[in-house]
Formats: structure tokens, sequence, C-alpha cells
């Protein structure tokens, strides 16, 4: 082979195995549930966050919760269906929801 393939080869090589370190990093500051991040607060400046740890339970609750605004939701528009029909105001159907 050719200085230049083997030089090529050897360049993939080498960007493979950085990527592969890369990825495979945990981002040098170690994981552990007090850490702290920070996010853009919509005027350009940023403050610290902390991370919340869900578990099972609050995953459990927030499911919960999900659920019965849906019902309400659900019963608020049926409503509102009823309260059209009876004053005969068209009723659309509403599609992609």
């Amino acid at each position: 082979m050719s200085l230049l393939k083997n030089f090529k080869l050897l360049l993939i090589a080498g960007t493979v195995v950085l990527f592969a370190a890369c990825a495979g990093s945990s981002g040098g500051s170690g994981s552990s549930d007090d850490e702290v991040y920070y996010e853009d607060d919509g005027t350009g400046t940023k403050k610290a966050v902390k991370k919340e740890v869900i578990t099972e339970d609050k995953l459990k609750d927030t499911e919960k919760e999900a659920t019965a605004l849906t019902e309400e939701n659900h019963k608020l528009r049926r409503e509102i269906f009823d309260a059209k029909h009876q004053l005969g105001i068209p009723v659309e159907q509403q599609t992609g929801e």
C-alpha cells in the first residue's frame, strides 16, 4: 500500500477510537444525585438548577395525575359539545387529537 493509503487508514482508525472513547466517557464530573446543571432562563443568562431525582412512586403519582387530568379534559369537552348541540351551534369534528 502506498504511504497516502496507510496515512488515511491510520487517520480513520484514530478517529474511530477517539469517537468511541468520547462516547463512553461520563463527562469527567462523575454522576451523582446532587448534580447541578445550568439552563437558560430566556433572558440570555443561565441559572443553576438542581437535578431532580425521579423515583418509581413519583412516576406513578404523576401518571395518576395525568390520567385524572385527561379524564377531566374529556368530561369538559363533552360538556362543551353538549352545550353547543343544545344551542344549535355547529359542532366541528377535530382531527389529529
